[in-house]
């Protein structure tokens, strides 16, 4: 019996028409994100922007290398440090630069880009309700008050004092796209094999 390859029968479905066609308003609403989605591609200006867009399109093929030790050890500060407070790293800097005056540990700043250089993981700022009700992303971008809650989007004071051009999100939330960080563990020998494992599996099967 011949096999036959399976497709996904929702690519065939006119979301389009579907919206189009919607009559209820929570329908309509959650089809006009639908559409969004649909519709979005990595050069829309929403995401990824500049080099890291670049270097999702065309990543490094060589493992990440540190030579130098005082930012490996800033490096591991901060990841063993990550759920503790930017105090800590800092205080924890200075003392091993008391102990050590000639060391000369990268600032948190300096850190954060550091691991961004190396690896071309970075966070997508987005605004969102500050009652953190909804995104304004999407259908909710041009919003300037949130559809649920009815608070403002912007700081009404910078804004005024702006005389309306400077808008300023009340409060905002960060993204870490799985891209980069697939790509970063490409990159090294041993997670690389990690992550062929399912598919090497799958053909021993």
């Amino acid at each position: 019996m011949e096999d036959i390859p399976w497709r996904n029968p929702l690519n065939d479905v006119n979301v389009d028409y579907l919206f189009r066609s919607a009559r209820i308003p929570n329908l309509q609403h959650d089809m006009s994100f639908i559409c969004s989605l649909r519709r979005a591609t990595l050069d829309d200006g929403v995401g990824l922007k500049g080099e890291d867009l670049v270097r999702l399109q065309d990543p490094p093929r060589f493992p990440c290398r540190i030579d130098n030790p005082c930012e490996e050890l800033a490096i591991s500060l901060f990841l063993a440090l990550q759920h503790s407070s930017e105090a800590v790293y800092d205080h924890i800097r200075s003392a091993v630069q008391k102990c050590c005056p000639d060391s000369e540990v990268p600032s948190l700043y300096r850190v954060k880009k550091l691991i961004h250089e190396l690896t071309g993981i970075s966070s997508i700022v987005d605004h969102r309700c500050i009652n953190s009700c909804v995104a304004f992303v999407g259908p909710y971008a041009g919003l300037d008050a949130c559809p649920m809650c009815d608070e403002l989007h912007y700081d009404q004071k910078k804004l005024a004092h702006s005389h309306g051009r400077k808008k300023v999100p009340r409060t905002v939330f960060q993204t870490i796209p799985i891209g980069p960080q697939l790509q970063a563990l490409w990159r090294e020998r041993g997670s690389a094999q990690h992550m062929s494992y399912r598919n090497e599996r799958t053909q021993q099967i």
